[in-house]
């Protein structure tokens, strides 16, 4: 069985003996997010169960770079700055924070015009402060200016449009219940459980600690995450299914492409039916670990850091 020689191949996962010291659990709400980024309307427990351990690994490794960042410029608490500074190498990345955080400042001001409208007051500023805090550090930092001009770039983000296209061929064979559904947990975020992802994290046991828009950005990258391994999950299935030698295709398809697939490849077509397995997932890790080769000081626990 390929999943189980898959299984035996692949580097050892962080386990949940590691995270004991949280009591929270996010498998459920990782069920929902998984279905909604492609994976089976019942995705298995035990996958999100191992989803959920390298989600946990990745962030806790973050909080550890940004937490030593935030203590070499003197701060006393980790920053939206501190985690920026981390993820600078991938540019894409950053691209998506900035918009992300352009995203949240509008929405906060479209929350304010409602309020303001319904208690009859005047809108007051300060509704893009995200957006210029982040552009204010970048100006800082960025000796080049290259950093600061993603901010300015209105480029389609490939990936996520070649996402959007796989989840709209999946609904169209979805009856009423299942697009319901599918809309429900497409609306699932870490962010809506703050406090639980809060202490998911252990937040209170950090010295310094994530200020608020730093664990908006945190529950942000803890969902790409989720959806770059789901993403890479879907195709390392593809590959098995069609049975194609993964050994032999480890270079071409060890990473998501950043373009749309053409018609003839295996990816273009719709994934099989089926959840996917813990070996997808552990399959999925190893071959971005292989791709994405980086220092030490990034890969503490065995595995490349998705986020930056």
């Amino acid at each position: 069985d390929v999943c189980v020689i898959v299984q035996r191949m692949s580097s050892p996962m962080v386990g949940s003996k590691e995270r004991t010291a949280s009591k929270s659990s996010f498998i459920p709400e990782l069920q929902s997010m998984m279905f909604a980024l492609g994976d089976a309307r019942r995705p298995l427990q035990e996958t999100a169960a191992l989803m959920e351990d390298v989600v946990h690994s990745q962030l806790v490794t973050l909080l550890h770079l940004t937490s030593e960042v935030a203590t070499l410029r003197g701060s006393r608490v980790i920053s939206a700055e501190d985690i920026i500074f981390v993820m600078r190498r991938d540019k894409r990345k950053v691209a998506r924070l900035l918009k992300y955080l352009q995203f949240r400042d509008y929405k906060s001001k479209l929350m304010k015009s409602l309020e303001d409208d319904e208690w009859g007051s005047s809108s007051s500023g300060g509704t893009q402060r995200r957006q210029r805090l982040a552009q204010d550090y970048l100006l800082w930092m960025d000796q080049t200016g290259e950093l600061l001009a993603l901010a300015e770039k209105s480029e389609p983000d490939l990936v996520k449009q070649e996402r959007l296209e796989r989840l709209e061929r999946q609904t169209r064979t979805m009856d009423q219940a299942q697009y319901s559904e599918f809309c429900e947990s497409r609306q699932l975020s870490f962010a809506k459980k703050a406090s639980k992802f809060r202490d998911w994290l252990d937040c209170s046991s950090l010295e310094l600690k994530p200020n608020t828009v730093a664990m908006e950005i945190l529950s942000y990258l803890a969902y790409e995450t989720v959806a770059q391994i789901v993403d890479l999950a879907l195709l390392v299935r593809q590959e098995m299914t069609a049975k194609i030698d993964a050994v032999s295709h480890v270079i071409s398809a060890s990473y998501i492409q950043y373009q749309p697939p053409h018609e003839s490849s295996a990816v273009a077509a719709d994934p099989p039916s089926g959840a996917l397995q813990p070996c997808h997932i552990r399959e999925a890790i190893r071959r971005y670990n292989y791709r994405h080769m980086v220092p030490s000081a990034y890969g503490r626990n065995g595995m490349a850091l998705f986020v930056c």
